[in-house]
């Protein structure tokens, strides 16, 4: 049986799946978790100060309440 040969380009295979995998878990934790399992009655996420510092909604509380740093009553947060 001869000897397998390996050009430079099956090499990266593992840097691929492995980007791929970053890719789907940051996907995965961001849409899902952050949107959909995370209410508003929650503690504020990282994605949400991430956001908060340059006016983005990165999460389920609006953005007066990521500004004031924690939970607000709801009659405030319809005021604003």
């Amino acid at each position: 049986m001869p000897k397998q040969e390996f050009n430079p380009l099956d090499y990266t295979g593992p840097l691929i799946v492995g980007a791929i995998f970053c890719v789907f878990l940051f996907v995965i934790s961001f849409f899902v978790i952050n949107f959909f399992c995370i209410t508003k009655y929650d503690d504020i996420t990282k994605f949400e100060l991430m956001g908060g510092k340059y006016g983005w909604r990165l999460g389920p509380h609006p953005l007066i309440v990521v500004k004031k740093g924690g939970f607000v009553a709801e009659e405030e947060v319809d005021d604003a």
